[in-house]
């Protein structure tokens, strides 16, 4: 998985089991579809800012700037 790759909307589940309760619970739908659909667009909206991710072997690291107050 690439950090083009996710905002484009491809999924990939690192771990089956905490997707799957996270899904039971109502937190996460099976779509795969946040980044795109709702993380980007909802923080270009309040904070005028992207999310910054990282991505390794081991992790994904999302950022999640604060918009910056005006002086």
């Amino acid at each position: 998985m690439t950090i083009r790759k996710m905002i484009a909307g491809q999924r990939s589940h690192r771990n089956q089991l905490i997707m799957e309760i996270l899904r039971d619970y109502g937190y996460v739908d099976a779509r795969g579809m946040g980044v795109r659909t709702k993380v980007i667009p909802l923080m270009k909206k309040f904070n005028q800012v992207e999310p910054i991710f990282e991505i390794t072997d081991d992790y994904l690291k999302t950022t999640l700037p604060r918009k910056v107050a005006s002086a």
